[in-house]
């Protein structure tokens, strides 16, 4: 195990082969390890972030557990372990293999790995375990399986740390997503298949019709028949999983690279938005994935379908005439097909209309109870629900023509192509056969190319709503410099200089020439009328925004040079209570979510001990399952002021060197507020609270 472990030194070059070898050919390669981060466990975990990010990959830090090690370890891969001093670049596949220092793939056993990562847990009650194997009289034969099945009882649940998985960022081209998920090989694999599977099955159909044309009962041919459809099964096993699979790789990173397209949104382009319009943008991206992947595999299908049902009405007694009017009526298919999709269009913008006044209403029903007459309260919803009605009504008969009209307007215009030539009688008996066989084929191809537009445009005119999702997935942050976001070390002091912000070209500046520095240890109170920038001001120094002009540095270093992930660990704030949320979830999670990714053990007690600080004490008290109580819409009911302190907890407990409060205190009592300013001036380095005036 040994010799295909990587030095801490040469960890650099293990992330870059790694990479190379596994997800991204073209990756650049990286100067070198900082020495911080082969000691420091938190330098570490900033360091290969922000490297992975530079070769273009994501790396995040997980763990496992003692009895679920083996069957997660399979599956691990790409990542690299740390085992002891050195680190492990484990290769995927279902094979465990290594990338070794010399850069070429060896096996690695899952026992071997297990002892390399687990010894120092299992040495803590080996003895024990040793110990009650003598006195119960276990024979040597037999002492490794009772000594392994006692580890794991005893260990079970012991945490497994030091694993870092790579894989390609959400923000990486799709396509190269799907291939790296082996979707485009398999989607090769679905054509194959269904193609051989509709060449059986037209095979069958032959032999059926040639015997029963000829007259003939011969045994034989019964057994070709009965060969062709047991030759069916396995062929219609594969396509059936083949779609499944597709569906689900497919699927899956459409809603990753969805989520993560929403969480990379400027602000500011959703502002204007209210709950309704965004609960409706939800909507439609679950109609784009459910919708494009099913319509997807049927478009695909029925154009197979049509591929080979033209071919065969060319070999039938209709030839040519009967396959021309086949395009020709593909032709007018595609016109229904976008008049639906227009209508479709029309339709969606007055449900979804019709959605966001409906959720409007309802969050604002105690306003419009409160200030609105009562013969105004339901104002516009008739003109709203004869409108939607009008609109469904259009698109009710485009859709009727599109999956009624189209299938079956072809059988009326196949039996004219084929007319003329049952008329003459100059064509046999079988080639008729053929022309009607076809004839059916290409019905069957159409109904399903019907249904699979009717969902491919429900997923187009989705798109359109949820493609601003998907293109924000590419909005890239700032990396930094890689030994600047390895630093642990800082002096906590924040200058600004001339600093210019407007939110538009067309607008004045709302800040000019504004100036400020920060020390650790500093107490600061920043103090304004309304609407006169504080806010502003605050989005600047922790980062939401970029400032239009002036300099802006964190221990003498830019944004561009620590990179955004490390400004944010340095600067924490608690926006104004109108911009933050409580998310339905644990009490626990509310207050941690900002600190880490996996919290520790002693994160519960310390977030605690600062809640009772705030005053929320009795609170945590009051409710049945303490920090682990759900909160939110659809859980306990928070006050004005428990929220505000919840915030304000939810800052602090991000350990960062700048604390920045905006309007925190705006809803406090002055007992309550004597508590949170106390445990503010305790907890954090430096401190920077906005108040108006």
């Amino acid at each position: 195990m040994n010799e295909l472990l990587w030095p801490a030194p040469r960890l650099h070059e293990a992330l870059h082969a790694l990479v190379a070898h596994a997800l991204v050919r073209a990756a650049s390669p990286l100067l070198g390890t900082p020495e911080e981060a082969t000691h420091d466990a938190e330098a570490l975990n900033t360091w290969l972030s922000a490297a992975a990010q530079t070769l273009g990959v994501e790396s995040e830090p997980i763990e496992t557990t003692y009895s679920d090690f083996e069957r997660d370890v399979s599956r691990l891969g790409p990542a690299l372990i740390r085992i002891g001093t050195g680190f492990l670049a484990l290769l995927p596949g279902s094979r465990l293999r290594a990338l070794a220092p010399d850069l070429r793939p060896h096996a690695v056993s899952t026992a071997e790995l297990r002892a390399a990562l687990c010894g120092l847990i299992e040495a803590h009650v080996l003895p024990e375990v040793d110990q009650l194997l003598t006195r119960a009289g276990i024979g040597p034969s037999d002492q490794p399986r009772a000594r392994a099945a006692l580890l794991r009882e005893r260990l079970s649940a012991a945490r497994i740390r030091g694993i870092w998985l790579l894989r390609l960022p959400p923000s990486t081209n799709f396509w190269q997503q799907l291939r790296h998920a082996r979707v485009p090989r398999r989607l090769y694999a679905l054509a194959g298949a269904h193609a051989i599977q509709y060449g059986l099955w037209i095979l069958t159909w032959w032999v059926v019709g040639t015997n029963v044309l000829n007259r003939t009962t011969d045994r034989s041919w019964l057994y070709i028949w009965a060969l062709l459809l047991l030759t069916l099964v396995p062929f219609r096993v594969l396509v059936t999983w083949l779609q499944g699979s597709i569906a689900i790789g497919a699927g899956a990173r459409l809603k990753q690279r969805l989520f993560f397209g929403a969480m990379r949104l400027e602000p500011d382009s959703i502002r204007h938005q209210g709950a309704g319009q965004l609960l409706g943008r939800v909507l439609e991206s679950e109609a784009v994935e459910a919708l494009a992947l099913s319509g997807g595999f049927l478009a695909f299908v029925a154009l197979i379908e049509l591929v080979i049902s033209i071919f065969v009405l060319a070999a039938g007694a209709g030839g040519a005439l009967q396959s021309s009017l086949l395009v020709a009526w593909l032709f007018v298919s595609a016109i229904t097909a976008w008049r639906y999709y227009r209508r479709n269009c029309n339709w969606t913008d007055v449900r979804l209309a019709m959605t966001h006044d409906l959720v409007e209403s309802m969050v604002g029903h105690r306003t419009r109870l409160a200030q609105l007459p009562p013969d105004r309260w339901h104002q516009g919803e008739d003109e709203a629900l004869e409108s939607y009605l009008k609109s469904s009504k259009t698109m009710d008969d485009s859709t009727t023509a599109l999956l009624a009209a189209v299938p079956r307007g072809w059988l009326v215009l196949g039996l004219l192509g084929i007319a003329p030539a049952f008329i003459n009688g100059t064509q046999s008996t079988a080639s008729i056969a053929i022309a009607v066989g076809g004839m059916l084929l290409a019905y069957r191809a159409l109904k399903r190319c019907a249904s699979g537009a009717w969902q491919l445009s429900g997923a187009a005119v989705a798109w359109q709503r949820t493609s601003v999702l998907f293109r924000a997935a590419t909005r890239t942050e700032l990396i930094g410099s890689l030994n600047a976001a390895a630093s642990t070390k800082s002096e906590g002091a924040l200058e600004a200089r001339d600093l210019v912000f407007r939110y538009s070209r067309k607008t004045p500046p709302v800040l000019r020439g504004c100036s400020l520095r920060i020390s650790r240890g500093d107490r600061l109170v920043l103090e304004g009328e309304s609407g006169g920038g504080k806010s502003t001001l605050v989005s600047l120094l922790v980062g939401l925004r970029e400032p239009d002009s002036g300099q802006l540095r964190f221990d003498s270093l830019d944004r561009k040079t620590l990179g955004a992930e490390a400004w944010r660990k340095r600067i924490a704030a608690a926006p104004q209570f109108h911009e933050n949320h409580v998310l339905a979830e644990t009490f626990a999670f509310n207050l941690l979510m900002g600190r880490r990714t996996t919290p520790s053990p002693l994160d519960l007690p310390q977030a605690e001990e600062i809640c009772r600080e705030l005053g929320l004490g009795d609170l945590v008290e009051r409710m049945p399952a303490g920090v682990l109580q759900m909160v939110g819409e659809t859980g306990w009911q928070l006050s004005h002021g428990e929220r505000s302190r919840l915030y304000i907890a939810r800052a602090l407990l991000q350990d960062a060197d700048l604390v920045v409060l905006d309007e925190s205190f705006a809803a406090l009592d002055p007992i309550n507020l004597q508590r949170a300013l106390e445990c503010v001036a305790k907890r954090a380095r430096s401190l920077l609270v906005i108040s108006h005036r």
